[in-house]
């Protein structure tokens, strides 16, 4: 009987051990996936306030992270008047750059340019930022040779403005 006992008890305590483990490994992706998210959600959260206080932002459409020689934060939303803007940021917020959506194109045309200029395999990433204190969409995509491409086009005129191929 003692021994039926043990085997029945070991049974337990394996399956015990098994499933805490797994708990617990669940639960140290979720915090490393929440932990890695914090500064972009940080910075979100800045840029927000930022829109909020000098392009009277009101509600958010869109967050865009946008790596050249600096970083720029830029929130695409609706201000107090219902006019779509883009309030372009500073990673150190001292630069505010405020542009009406109708003055460019929108995120959408320059996936488009893109699609019929390069016909890209996929488009993985697409930004908004300034290039020589003008603003720019980076459209970033690989290629049908599965290389990693980026092009700047100009949010005012839609042109191409720099292309970088098969990094």
């Amino acid at each position: 009987m003692r021994k039926l006992r043990r085997k029945h008890d070991s049974k337990i305590n394996k399956k015990f051990y098994f499933w805490s483990t797994i708990i617990i490994i669940v639960l140290l992706i979720i915090l490393g996936y929440a932990k890695a998210q914090s500064p972009q959600a940080q910075a979100k959260k800045e840029a927000y306030l930022v829109a909020k206080k000098y392009g009277n932002v009101r509600k958010v459409e869109d967050f865009y992270v946008f790596n050249r020689k600096q970083t720029y934060y830029t929130i695409y939303g609706t201000n107090v008047r219902g006019q779509e803007v883009y309030v372009i940021t500073s990673q150190n917020g001292k630069k505010v750059n405020i542009y009406a959506q109708n003055k460019g194109i929108s995120v959408n045309k320059a996936k488009n340019i893109v699609r019929v200029e390069r016909n890209p395999k996929k488009i993985t990433k697409t930004s908004l930022g300034l290039v020589n204190n003008k603003p720019a969409w980076e459209v970033t995509y690989l290629n049908n040779q599965n290389n990693i491409c980026y092009d700047l086009i100009s949010f005012k005129t839609g042109k191409i403005i720099k292309s970088i191929q098969n990094i």
